[in-house]
Formats: structure tokens, C-alpha cells, sequence
């Protein structure tokens, strides 16, 4: 599953799952009055990450609700690793700005491509983030659109 790459290179496994997203935007016309959005997003998994390699995730937004949303924001983070020994920090693994057009539309109870993220691991990662799986948080804003 995991490519040999010899015996100073680091191969990494990268997979998670995206927290969802609510909204921030208090004064606007919201679902109810002041409410937040809640809302799926996802991100494919990058494997085969080694130092000084470049990688993208692509993200999927789901609308669970009856009307369209606009999504304002998304941005990623790092939030855990499989091993404690490897921590979650950009000497390890490098999350870019989002890559995509925002805002963006999704039709009610529709899922739709949001655009993705860079991930880059510096040379310097740690050797004991070697077959590590590291978990990105990622962060959305929308509210209903054509508010």
C-alpha cells in the first residue's frame, strides 16, 4: 500500500474527514433568526506523501437543506495525528490557502466540488512521522443564499 521510497524519505499516509461548518455571520438573514448553518464537508485522501513532496486534497460541500446555501469560507488546519510521537505542526505537514472560486452556490440537498488545499511536507518533517495519518479540521462559513 505504502510506496518504499528509501531509506531517508518519509512516506506518509494523509486521509481525514472534515468537521463541519456552521456559519459566523450573526447579522444575517439566516434558516431562523440568528441560527447556524450546519453542513458537510469533505476532502479526499492524499497518500504517498514524502519530504519535499506537493499534494492536493479536492473538497465536496453537502447542503442538507431545502433552499441553497452560499459558502463564504473555507480554510484547513491541522488538528491531530495518529501518532504521538509525530505532532500536528507545519514542520511536519504544510496545509495551503483554499484553491477555488468563493462564494459558492450548492442547490438544496445537493452536493457540489468546493475547490482544494495544497499540502506540502517540508524536508525537515520528523522521522517519527513516518506511516503517520494526519487529520485536518476544516473550516466553512456559509448562510442561505440569495440573502
Amino acid at each position: 500500500m505504502l510506496k518504499s521510497l528509501g531509506a531517508a524519505v518519509t512516506a506518509v499516509v494523509c486521509a481525514w474527514v472534515a468537521v463541519g461548518a456552521r456559519t459566523e455571520e450573526v447579522g444575517s438573514e439566516e434558516v431562523s433568526q440568528h441560527s447556524a448553518l450546519t453542513f458537510d464537508v469533505s476532502s479526499t485522501p492524499v497518500k504517498d506523501l514524502y519530504p519535499g513532496a506537493r499534494k492536493r486534497t479536492r473538497l465536496t460541500v453537502t447542503n442538507p437543506y431545502p433552499f441553497p446555501i452560499e459558502v463564504r469560507s473555507l480554510e484547513a488546519r491541522l488538528a491531530s495525528t495518529s501518532k504521538r510521537s509525530c505532532r500536528a505542526i507545519a514542520a511536519n505537514l504544510q496545509v495551503g490557502q483554499h484553491l477555488g472560486k468563493l462564494p459558492l452556490t450548492v442547490s438544496a440537498g445537493k452536493k457540489k466540488a468546493a475547490g482544494e488545499f495544497e499540502l506540502r511536507m517540508p524536508n525537515s518533517v520528523a522521522d517519527d512521522c513516518q506511516r503517520t495519518t494526519f487529520r485536518l479540521r476544516i473550516i466553512a462559513r456559509a448562510r442561505k443564499a440569495g440573502r
